[in-house]
């Protein structure tokens, strides 16, 4: 049976229903962002490797400006990885949707936010 996380957005879902996984159980799996603040800031994400635990991490840096000047701020998602290839496959179909997501949300809270966001890879 095929794992959730390798699945991406435009695949068919896992559960047999047919449909897109974006379509079906993709916003039933969603992803637990505790600890990223919800006002505005500028986000960046991927995977990082550490040594100390033997594995890969799916990242998201955060600055308070737009121009990520600074020190970013490091979010980790909890799961570690043995592969590479697996950590950034959940980062794609996983992490980066649910993080979409996230900020629109939140720019929909406030009166004066705005939400932009750009693709960098695909």
């Amino acid at each position: 049976m095929e794992n959730k996380n390798s699945v991406g957005r435009n695949d068919p879902c896992p559960c047999g229903s047919g449909k897109k996984y974006k379509n079906c159980c993709m916003s039933k799996d969603e992803i637990n962002l505790d600890g990223l603040p919800s006002h505005g800031l500028r986000m960046k994400g991927g995977i990082r490797y550490d040594p100390e635990e033997a594995g890969f991490f799916v990242i998201i840096h955060m600055w308070d400006n737009v121009e990520c000047r600074g020190e970013p701020q490091e979010w980790r998602y909890p799961k570690k990885y043995s592969d590479e290839d697996e950590a950034l496959r959940y980062y794609k179909t996983r992490i980066s949707p649910a993080l979409i997501r996230f900020m629109e949300k939140n720019a929909e809270k406030s009166k004066n936010a705005t939400f932009f966001h750009r693709r960098l890879e695909e």
